[in-house]
């Protein structure tokens, strides 16, 4: 999250595209090797597609403050999804790097 978030007032969405495609290549990993259960693996896929909407937002020239907003929703959703499974930011930043 923190790629998009820092850089919301400027990032294409091609950008985040490649960031959710890699995001699901992770996730698929994390489940298969059994790092994350099936529900983490579901929770953080709506992650995914917090990412999609604000990709397709870039696409549409959503004005940047009302994305940035967009994208204080998904920060907050993900910390959610942090709580409930906690260890799965580290899990998947580690696997992204």
């Amino acid at each position: 999250m923190a790629p998009i978030s820092k850089s919301i007032s400027s990032i294409e969405s091609t950008s985040v595209r490649s960031l959710i495609e890699s995001l699901a290549n992770v996730l698929d990993m994390l489940r298969a090797d059994g790092t994350i259960t099936n529900d983490a693996y579901l929770d953080a896929g709506s992650i995914q597609g917090g990412m999609m909407m604000i990709a397709n937002l870039i696409d549409a020239g959503i004005d940047r403050n009302e994305l940035a907003e967009h994208m204080s929703a998904l920060v907050s959703r993900s910390q959610r999804v942090e709580q409930a499974h906690p260890g799965i930011s580290s899990s998947i930043e580690s696997a992204l790097s």
